[in-house]
């Protein structure tokens, strides 16, 4: 038995070392070449998923992308300019995508943004986008963000507040609890959230509403 088995063996080993080295070496690089292009479309995936793009919109802009490069808009009628970190075609329409990696929930300041980009977008392409998309986390959780009347309202004020302190209008201070408590020199400040009662005085918050 043992016999047999030691004949088998030097047979298959005779059998390798047979074989054209051009066949090992063939074999070998199509190997790597599967390798290297599952890495390369995986890189893909994960920049159309990072994009907010699926299956039914194509890519018009995406930050980092040589093929399709980011738009910058400057708006002087608006006096707002901003660059997206990406724009996807969606049914007809221009959308802005902005990824916020480090966001674990929608912040007031992140509908503020994309507001303005769809603002830029209707200037710029001609067309009023009916939403956008946020993107956050690093599982790239996609938001979507209506282009509501009642938003551009919210974002105008916003507007309106910060032109009016560019011409000389006071600053109103808009203490949060957890960033006060955080704060290093709260001590120091006559805004802090326990002496100013501001807090009320906010404005909605529509992330929530997102």
């Amino acid at each position: 038995m043992k016999q047999e088995l030691g004949a088998q063996v030097v047979y298959f080993l005779r059998d390798v070392a047979a074989i054209d080295t051009r066949i090992v070496f063939l074999v070998l690089l199509l190997v790597i070449s599967v390798m290297v292009l599952d890495a390369v479309f995986g890189g893909a995936r994960k920049a159309k998923k990072d994009s907010g793009i699926n299956d039914n919109a194509s890519a018009v802009s995406i930050d980092g992308s040589k093929t399709v490069p980011l738009r910058d808009y400057v708006s002087e009628m608006q006096g707002l300019a901003g660059r997206p970190d990406a724009l996807i075609s969606e049914d007809g329409h221009i959308i802005p995508v902005e990824r916020k990696p480090l966001a674990k929930k929608i912040r007031d300041r992140h509908v503020a943004q994309l507001l303005v980009y769809m603002r830029l977008v209707e200037e710029f392409e001609g067309k009023k986008p009916p939403y956008g998309y946020l993107i956050l986390g690093a599982n790239c959780r996609r938001v979507r963000i209506d282009n509501t009347e009642e938003r551009q309202a919210w974002l105008q004020g916003i507007i309106d507040q910060m032109r009016g302190i560019l011409n000389g209008a006071a600053a109103v201070a808009t203490p949060h609890p957890k960033k006060c408590r955080k704060c290093y020199v709260k001590e120091s400040c006559a805004f802090r959230e326990d002496t100013v009662d501001a807090i009320q005085s906010r404005s909605p918050s529509l992330a929530k509403s997102a």
